[in-house]
């Protein structure tokens, strides 16, 4: 029953997540171009989920306290897991913005810092289904990734269309819209 339930329920939270992705509007900027960041209900989901998790805990402990120095190792080693969970979704939702606009692309996060190509620059574009990223190369330059559920990624692609070569991205497009 309980393998029944999370079949169920699992994808219908992503579902709604590629909803609430979809439906953000990315904001308009002074250049004529786009800055597009991941929408509110995903930065939510990232910080309730291990906030719900790290709840789960502390109500675990109420009910059935630490016994044994073992257990201690293993609430510690939980506490550590949903705090580092709960860091890689604030640096991913929180911190990632893309700008699109007549001169090039801009990607900032807290990976990887700041990343600018010109249009003229992109050496090619790809698509991973994998990782559900559009993958961005140039010559002596760092790879620019962006991913599929930032909200406003039709506009990224409408750049693309209008501001880069179709044999750079003609591929990944392909390779997006087959989903």
């Amino acid at each position: 029953m309980e393998n029944t339930l999370i079949a169920i329920v699992v994808p219908i939270v992503i579902g709604l997540l590629f909803a609430a992705a979809g439906k953000a509007k990315p904001i308009k900027t002074d250049d004529g171009g786009y800055l597009i960041q991941y929408a509110k209900a995903l930065k939510i989901f990232g910080l309730a989920l291990p906030g719900l998790m790290i709840s789960s805990v502390i109500a675990l402990l109420i009910y059935s306290p630490i016994k044994n120095s073992e257990d201690a190792i293993a609430v510690a080693f939980l506490f550590a897991f949903f705090g580092l969970f709960a860091a890689y979704f604030y640096i991913e939702f929180f911190t990632v913005k893309i700008h699109v606009g007549p001169n090039g692309i801009q990607g900032t996060s807290g990976w990887r810092g700041k990343r600018e190509y010109s249009w003229d620059e992109i050496e090619a574009i790809s698509y991973s289904h994998n990782s559900m990223w559009f993958k961005l190369t140039a010559d002596n330059k760092a790879p620019l990734r962006i991913h599929a559920m930032i909200s406003g990624i039709d506009q990224v692609l409408l750049h693309f269309e209008k501001y880069v070569p179709q044999e750079k991205w003609i591929e990944a497009f392909e390779k997006y819209t087959k989903k």
